[in-house]
This record gives C-alpha cells, sequence and structure tokens, in this order.
C-alpha cells in the first residue's frame, strides 16, 4: 500500500472521535505494512539500489566483471558507513547499553536522522520554489525571459559534453577501423568494440568519421587491453547518457520557448498556431489562443496562491510541531471537519503528498556534480537508481515528520518507529529541534542567498560568462540579465533556421539499390550536411539562414566595419539613382526570343 495512503489511514483511525468506515484495517495488519515498507525501502535504500548504480557505471563488459567491480565498490562504502557506525555503538553502550534490540534501534535512529536532515531541507526549498515558479507562469512574457535566462549556460553545458563525448567517439571510430578485422589477433576485443560504435548516434557518426582522416589518432596494439577498454567503455557511456540527457533540456526548454513565444506573437490575430509540435493540439486556433493566454496564466496563478498559503501552514507547523500553536493541527481537529473522518483522511493525504512532492521536486532539480540528471524519458539508468535510492530514503522521515506536527502521535507507526527515535537522548533532541531548522533553508531560498554567495565565489547562476564584458555593467544585474536574453532569442532563432531546413530521410526500401540512387542519396547527404553544421558547430554560433540565404555575421573589426559602412552608401546611391527600374529587365522581349538557338548552347550544371 502507497505511504500516502497508508499513513494518514493509520493516523486519522486512532485520532478521530469517529470511525473510518470504508478505509478500516485491522492494527495488526497496518503493523505488517509498515515493517514490509520500511525494510523493503531499507533494503532499496541501502543493499539493492547502490549495488545496480555500481553495475551500471561499471566499465566492464561483461556482466560477471561489471557484478564484481558492483561487489566491490559497494563493499568499500559498506565498510566506510561500518566504522561510522562504531562510534555509535560507542555512544550506544555508554547511554543505554548493548543488546541486539538496541542495536537494531540505533540502526534505524541514524539512518532517520541523516534522512530527515536532508528530507527538510529538500522540502523547505521546495516550499517556496514551487508556488515562485508557478506564479511567474501566470505571467507569459515574465516566464518567457525566466526560460531565456537558462537557456545560454544550458547551451554551453551542451556543446561540452559534446566535445567531450566526441573525442571518446574519435577513439571508438580508430579502434573499429584498425581493429576489427577477421584475424585472430582482433577477435579478443572486435565485439566490444562493434558493440560501441553501433551506440553512437547516427548524425555524430557520419560527422566523425568524416572528419577523422584529418585526426591525428594512433593506438597501438600494445595499449589495446582490459584496462584501457574499461576505462573508455566507462568513459563513452558517461558522456552518451550527458549528451543525450542535456540534449533532451535544451530541446524540453526550446519547445517551451517556442510555444510562449507564438502565444505573445498570436496576440493581434486571436489565433494560435504552434510552430513545432502544432499537430498535436486538439484545440481549433481560436480555442487554442484562449486556453494558452488567458486560461492557463489564470490557473497557474491561482495554484501559486493556494501553494503559497499550503506552505506558509506547513512552515508555520513545522516551526510550532507538536503544539497547540500548529496550523495543522487546528485545521485537521479543531475546524468544522473534526467529526468528518473522511475529510479528515483526504486533507492529510493532500497535505503529505504535498510535502512528498515538494521534497521530490527540489532532488529532481539537483544536478550533482553534473554526473546525475532526471530528464523525462531519457534518464540514463545509473541517474535512474541515484534518485530513486534518495526517493526511497527520503519518504521513511518524512512521514514520521507529518505526525510531528500534530498534538497527538498516536498510531502504529509512532509505537513501531517512535521508539527507536526516541531510543537515547541525543536522537530525541534532534527529532524535535531539526525541523524548527527548516527555517534556515527557506530564508535562504527566498532571498536568493545561495545565488548571491555563488556569484561572490564566481559560481554565479547568472550566466556571467556571457554578460560580464564591461566592469560598468558589473553593479547592473538588469543590464547582465537584458543581455543574456538578446543571446537567448538569437540562440533560439539559429535553432530554428536550422530545423526548418531538415531534410526528411530518403529510405531505399528496394534490396537491390543501384549505384546511381546511392550516388543521389550520398550527393543530397552532402549537400544537406553544408547547410546544416556539423556537430563542431556550437548551436549559438550557427549560421542564420533565411529564404534560403546564408545570413554571415558582420564583422566586428575596424576594416570589417569600414567595408559594411561604404557598402550600405553604396547601396543607398543605387537605390536612389535607380528608384522605378526593376531589379532584372531582359535586353529583349519574348516575342524577338530565338528557342532554337538557346537550345542547341551547352547546358552547364
Amino acid at each position: 500500500m502507497s505511504i500516502i495512503f497508508l499513513l494518514p489511514l493509520d493516523y486519522i483511525s486512532h485520532n478521530s472521535t469517529s470511525e473510518l468506515i470504508w478505509f478500516k484495517l485491522p492494527d495488526s495488519v497496518i503493523l505488517i505494512i509498515w515493517k514490509v515498507n520500511y525494510w523493503t525501502t531499507f533494503a532499496l535504500t541501502w543493499l539493492v539500489l547502490p549495488m545496480l548504480l555500481e553495475f551500471y557505471r561499471s566499465g566492464h563488459n561483461k556482466t560477471w566483471d561489471r557484478l564484481r567491480d558492483s561487489i566491490k565498490a559497494n563493499l568499500k562504502f559498506q565498510a566506510v558507513m561500518l566504522g561510522v557506525s562504531l562510534l555509535g555503538v560507542v555512544y550506544l553502550m555508554v547511554e543505554v547499553g548493548l543488546s541486539p534490540s538496541h542495536l537494531k534501534m540505533m540502526i534505524i535512529a541514524l539512518s532517520h536522522v541523516y534522512s530527515l536532515i536532508l528530507a527538510l531541507w529538500l522540502m523547505a526549498h521546495g516550499l517556496i520554489t514551487i508556488p515562485r515558479n508557478k506564479w511567474i507562469s501566470g505571467n507569459i512574457g515574465k516566464d518567457l525571459n525566466f526560460q531565456y535566462l537558462k537557456l545560454p549556460k544550458l547551451v554551453d553545458e551542451l556543446e561540452d559534453v559534446k566535445i567531450s563525448f566526441r573525442e571518446q567517439v574519435l577513439i571508438v571510430v580508430s579502434l573499429t577501423r584498425n581493429f576489427t578485422s577477421d584475424s585472430m589477433e582482433d577477435f579478443k576485443y572486435r565485439d566490444w568494440i562493434l558493440k560501441l560504435y553501433n551506440s553512437i548516434p547516427g548524425d555524430i557518426k557520419e560527422n566523425v568519421e568524416r572528419q577523422f582522416i584529418h585526426e591525428n589518432i594512433n593506438i597501438s596494439r600494445s595499449e589495446l587491453n582490459d584496462s584501457f577498454m574499461t576505462k573508455l567503455n566507462s568513459n563513452f557511456n558517461s558522456n552518451l547518457h550527458r549528451l543525450v540527457g542535456y540534449q533532451a533540456e535544451f530541446n524540453n526548454l526550446f519547445r517551451r520557448i517556442i510555444r510562449l513565444e507564438d502565444t505573445l506573437n498570436s496576440v493581434g490575430s486571436r489565433e494560435l498556431s504552434f510552430r513545432i509540435d502544432n499537430h498535436k493540439v486538439l484545440f481549433s486556433p481560436k480555442v487554442n489562443f484562449i486556453y494558452w493566454y488567458y486560461y492557463l496564466p489564470t490557473v497557474n496563478r491561482l495554484t501559486s496562491v493556494f501553494l503559497s498559503i499550503s506552505s506558509f501552514i506547513l512552515l508555520q507547523s513545522e516551526f510550532f510541531h507538536s503544539t497547540k500553536l500548529s496550523l495543522l493541527n487546528h485545521l485537521v481537529y479543531s475546524s468544522g471537519i473534526n467529526g468528518a473522518p473522511l475529510f479528515q483522511f483526504v486533507i492529510s493525504s493532500l497535505v503529505f503528498s504535498y510535502m512528498l512532492f515538494c521534497a521530490l521536486n527540489s532532488l529532481t532539480h539537483l544536478k550533482i556534480f553534473n554526473m546525475y540528471h532526471l530528464v523525462a524519458h531519457e534518464s540514463d539508468p545509473v541517474s535512474g537508481c541515484w534518485y530513486t535510492m534518495y526517493i526511497a530514503r527520503l519518504t521513511i522521515p518524512l512521514s514520521y515528520n507529518f505526525i510531528t506536527l500534530f498534538i497527538s502521535r498516536e498510531s502504529i507507526f509512532e509505537k513501531w518507529f517512535g521508539e527507536s527515535i526516541h531510543l537515547t537522548g541525543l536522537f530525541n533532541l534532534l527529532n524535535n529541534w531539526t525541523p524548527r531548522l527548516v527555517l534556515i533553508p527557506v530564508i535562504l531560498a527566498m532571498f536568493r542567498v545561495y545565488d548571491k554567495v555563488k556569484k561572490k565565489l564566481g559560481f554565479g547562476d547568472l550566466y556571467d560568462s556571457w554578460t560580464l564584458f564591461d566592469d560598468d555593467e558589473e553593479g547592473d544585474p538588469a543590464k547582465r540579465q537584458d543581455l543574456i536574453i538578446v543571446e537567448a532569442k538569437r540562440i533560439v532563432n539559429r535553432e530554428m533556421s536550422k530545423r526548418e531546413l531538415q531534410l526528411r530521410p530518403f529510405n531505399l526500401r528496394n534490396e537491390d539499390v543501384s549505384a546511381a540512387d546511392m550516388n543521389y542519396e550520398n550527393n543530397r547527404r552532402q549537400f544537406h550536411d553544408v547547410l546544416v553544421d556539423n556537430i563542431n558547430n556550437r548551436i549559438d554560433q550557427e549560421e542564420t539562414y533565411f529564404n534560403g540565404t546564408i545570413i554571415t555575421p558582420e564583422s566586428t573589426s575596424i576594416w570589417g566595419r569600414l567595408g559594411n559602412t561604404f557598402t550600405s552608401i553604396r547601396d543607398n546611391v543605387n537605390r536612389t539613382i535607380g528608384r522605378g527600374n526593376t531589379s532584372y529587365r531582359d535586353e529583349e522581349s519574348l516575342e524577338d526570343f530565338n528557342y532554337d538557338d538557346d537550345a542547341n548552347e551547352n547546358l552547364v550544371i
């Protein structure tokens, strides 16, 4: 049973003045469900998921080698945890004495305190950022600028990953060219190399192979060993997963920006048709405009107000937990729903779900050392295991924190789990005072203290590398934001022009393909690659294509500016003198044109 239903069911059943009829369960069944949930979560958090994470992270090719590598890495981790636990054992012996039951309680308490601090810190950030982001989404213009500010930094991260991945791809291509023959000496690593080669995305593979002849990569047979292949496999898969994650994040952000731009641009016509993915829209253009321009912003603003009130109630209840001043305790037990256990159950489930959602939302927005990325439908196994592990780790501590928001804690969960928390005075003190410290991350998030500290240390999120051109602008964040927005608009225009030039794939379905067809396909692909820059070109530094014409950026040198000035003067003079003349005029009329002589001329392609 899900904890978001089990915990309110357990608590309301033992604290409501009326009986909860529809969801009534015996206490023995509730206790069994709690034990199964807890120990399953404990096993996933400390044993199963860490093993899976190291298994997928391992660079070995064979399953047994990866499993052995995973076991070795987890034994090191468990040894460190055992060393830390020895300090707890010494404290336990001094405080209450050592016994098997006390040892089990100490393990539960240590795991709870660590996870509780992390869960409350993440939840506090979510209580502030979720209503704030919803409020920003209620204004299309502000939301668009908010998304613009994310784009340049994301593009830089994407390009860095592309450069790193390109180095690994070049090595794989070199190995494929030199060490995948049918000879016996190439047999050992041939399948491994071909497996990596087949994992390269098609567009990257074609571009890198064309540039391979210009690269100087020499790998001797003596260098090709298990250690070399294991390291290559680990780096290759890590960069590939990061590339897929960043590319998916860029595509999602790009689609969101395009939709917001199209919504603002449709104000005059009152009809909204998106430039991309418009086939997924179910409404007519007029209804679509009303939905995106009026309905969604209004709903987001109302949702933001409701979530802000909910966040205030939770924060106040955390600070005054287990006292009569707790607003959540008044809402559930001193309001008109006191005699309606079903409504108490529903409100408790919603509040607990919101607590979990805030913590998980903050967790999913963390990018730990740029190693783990959670992207919808594009997450790699390593990141999936890491986030799942911490999601499981946060659930039980937040469950116990929820029942401490009320005066009464009577429940099966308190009787079984609470006795471990109150094993010693230190654990009891940490459990009572840690929730009150939730105001610290709230203040830090509300006043953006993290951004200011990172900016002072040179790690600002405001994308300073794009904006700090002049010393005069350092003290004006508004100007820096304007420059970032201008740069983001340029990136969006480049990417949109690039996607409009994308050709549909030409599929040769016949098994017997003629040489002429293959030649046509090769020429067509070469022409397409000339128009669309390869992977080495940055997304934000591509040439602009408009109506089939390449628009090159103006030169920033003094000679380039002088040349542009003289060119502009010359064009103005020509337009003034030649006003009224057509840009093109045949030297002879169509009636006097000799079509036979024209047909005899050589055709030059």
